[in-house]
């Protein structure tokens, strides 16, 4: 399983058949915020992510951080949009987003239509890499209790239809790219899980 889980970062994991997360020699595997898109594919510009990287980290480009990149980005396209004059700050624009794109807002979705195209290649990379049968993504993004059921399914099938072209042919088959049952709880609860079986080992 790689579980990804955009938030205000890009959190990431591998679970293995045992059950329990790639850790690294300095507990630093599947990074998966910091490994870079082939933003080529995006069409879109080098956002700078907060570890100071402008290669393309997947994080800037999926999750909270990148929004502020993303308004600056696309604003132009939209010069009557209510952000093209307002005087907030830029992460409370970028924090109206999720609600904005609920009310079919065009920015807002486009902004995470781009995310979940990145997502979708980053889920492709980490597939080609690991080969894992199931992806789940959790986060705010598909949390039942934050956004409506049509924004997860578009989110999701944007993700899904994104990463396929990249697969193996066989991955495609047998891949399932599914939301985070227990949507922004689930990583606190599998970390909890791995507390508890390795203080009962």
């Amino acid at each position: 399983v790689v579980m990804l889980a955009p938030g205000s970062g890009l959190g990431a994991a591998y679970v293995s058949a045992d059950g329990l997360p790639l850790e690294g020699d300095t507990l630093n595997g599947l990074e998966g915020g910091h490994v870079p898109l082939p933003i080529h594919l995006l069409g879109l510009p080098a956002f700078r992510c907060g570890c100071g990287r402008t290669w393309g980290c997947a994080e800037a480009y999926t999750s909270i951080a990148g929004l502020p990149q993303y308004i600056e980005h696309l604003l132009p396209k939209y010069p009557d949009h209510e952000l093209a004059s307002s005087t907030a700050a830029p992460k409370e624009k970028a924090l109206s987003l999720r609600g904005r794109a609920q009310k079919g807002d065009p920015l807002a979705l486009e902004i995470f239509d781009y995310q979940a195209r990145a997502m979708g290649i980053h889920v492709a990379t980490l597939t080609v890499a690991f080969d894992a049968k199931f992806v789940v993504i959790g986060g705010g993004l598909i949390d039942p209790g934050a956004t409506t059921e049509e924004f997860r399914n578009r989110y999701m099938q944007g993700i899904r239809d994104a990463a396929m072209p990249w697969l193996f042919p066989v991955q495609r088959e047998t891949i399932q790219i599914v939301p985070a049952h227990y949507g922004e709880l689930s990583q606190a609860i599998g970390a909890a899980l791995v507390a508890l079986y390795r203080t009962h080992k």
